[in-house]
Parts: C-alpha cells; sequence; structure tokens
C-alpha cells in the first residue's frame, strides 16, 4: 500500500477534528449538565401532553397550544450556552498555545480545521434540539389520535430544519470570535457583542418587531414561522440571518488560520 493511499480524506480529517473536540467537551461539567437538563424539558412537555389528552376525554374544550414549538423556544437558551462553552476556547486555545503548525505538518487544510471545529459546536447543538424534540413528537403520536405518523414526520422535519439553521449560526457565532483572539475570554465577549450590538440596530432601524440580525432573535422568528405560521417574512430573514452568521465565523476562523498554520 502506498502512502497516497493511506492520506486521509478531507471528511475523515473533518470528522476526526470534531470527534477530538466533542470527546473533550463531553468531559467538562458543564456540558454534562446541560445534556442531563436537556431531559427535563421533554418531561414537563410530556405531563402537559397527557393533561391536554385528558382534558379531551372528559369532554372539556381542548387546550389549543403546541408544545414543539414552545419546547424550541425553551432549548435555544441552553444551546447557546453550550455553543458558547464549546466553540469560544476552540481557536483561541491553539493560538494561545502554538500548536497550528502541528495541523500544517499533517494533511489539515485552514477549511477542514474551520469544518472541524465548526462541527464539534454544531453536532452537540443539534443534539439538545432534535433529541428531545423527536420524543415530544412520538409521545404526541401516541397521545393524540388525530396525529399520525405523517404529522410527525412534518413536525421532526420542521424541527431538524431549525435545528441545522440554529447549529450553523451559533457555531460561526461561537467558533468565528475565538479565531479573533487568543484568550477565550475576549471571546466570549466579541460572541456576546454578535448578540446584542445587530439587536440594538435593528431597533434603531425598524423597531421593536423588525427583522432580527441577531442570532437570538433569528432563532426565534424561524420558530414562530414554521410551527406558529406568524411572520413568514420575518423567519425567512431569521433563516438567512443565521445562515449568514455561519459563513461569516467560518471565513473568519479559516482566514485566521490561514495566516498562522505554517509549519
Amino acid at each position: 500500500m502506498n502512502s497516497e493511499s493511506r492520506t486521509p480524506t478531507s471528511a475523515q480529517v473533518i470528522a476526526a477534528i470534531a470527534r477530538r473536540e466533542i470527546t473533550l467537551a463531553m468531559r467538562r461539567r458543564l456540558v454534562k449538565l446541560l445534556f442531563l437538563g436537556n431531559l427535563l424539558p421533554p418531561l414537563v412537555m410530556g405531563v402537559i401532553l397527557v393533561v391536554n389528552t385528558l382534558v379531551r376525554g372528559a369532554g372539556i374544550e381542548n387546550l389549543e397550544w403546541d408544545p414543539l414549538a414552545r419546547l424550541l423556544q425553551i432549548q435555544i437558551a441552553p444551546v447557546l450556552f453550550l455553543a458558547l462553552g464549546i466553540g469560544t476556547p476552540l481557536v483561541a486555545r491553539d493560538r494561545r498555545e502554538d500548536v497550528l503548525f502541528l495541523y500544517a505538518t499533517r494533511p489539515v487544510t485552514p477549511w477542514s480545521y474551520t469544518a472541524g471545529k465548526m462541527l464539534a459546536v454544531a453536532v452537540p447543538a443539534l443534539a439538545l434540539l432534535v433529541i428531545p424534540a423527536i420524543l415530544i413528537a412520538i409521545l404526541r403520536m401516541g397521545l393524540k389520535a388525530d396525529f399520525g405518523l405523517l404529522d410527525s414526520i412534518t413536525l421532526i422535519t420542521k424541527v431538524v430544519l431549525v435545528a441545522v439553521l440554529v447549529a450553523c449560526g451559533y457555531s460561526g457565532v461561537s467558533v468565528g470570535p475565538s479565531a479573533a483572539t487568543k484568550k477565550a475570554r475576549w471571546a466570549l465577549l466579541l460572541a456576546l457583542m454578535c448578540f446584542v450590538i445587530p439587536s440594538v440596530a435593528s431597533d434603531i432601524i425598524w423597531g421593536h418587531h423588525g427583522y432580527a440580525l441577531d442570532p437570538g432573535q433569528a432563532s426565534e422568528d424561524v420558530i414562530s414561522a414554521l410551527f406558529d405560521n406568524d411572520n413568514v417574512s420575518q423567519g425567512v430573514v431569521g433563516a438567512f440571518a443565521l445562515v449568514v452568521w455561519g459563513v461569516l465565523g467560518s471565513f473568519v476562523t479559516a482566514t485566521r488560520i490561514r495566516r498562522e498554520m505554517i509549519p
């Protein structure tokens, strides 16, 4: 077997970087607490679903309330904490410890490095949103006779779409600032500014009911548009904003790494 056949592909390099960072992150107490706390919302929503079913069975008017949409809105907060906790130290730590040259001596390009780091944030964020939502959808299908398999698939598809957009935006807004500094605390401050400054700018330009530019409000607009059919145009803008944050974060990271990844 020649040396070329043993050279890992870009996908393998990206997966290896992401897997290493996720493994290290899962050893941290904060990440463990977030995932343990992730079990509480579906339990609460499940109890509410059971109560709603009992109310309907007793002939009382149905409670018009969508637990899945509310669950996603609640889960946005721990996803934010998780993304900032994992993402802001990632590149800053490598820059501070001057280990980027080690990546340069291996088949790692700036873009594969960037993709691996962002994937290390995106995968846990996806899990925090998708897993409890799937549990709620399954429970809902079992409790409601008029809620079938197709309805569950539709809801889960919407959840996955929300999760992908949120994971993209939040990974970009956490890893990008991490590449801009060698200290995690400054990266955290920069990331928080990405949530505050665009929000203030949006309020100045459009008022309190205008289009969202920050990742937090953009996530809420996407959820409202998909599950409540409310302000669809704002949901589209929110989805676009999350993608832009993801692309911007990856561009900033790759540009910085390309300058410093010198063997």
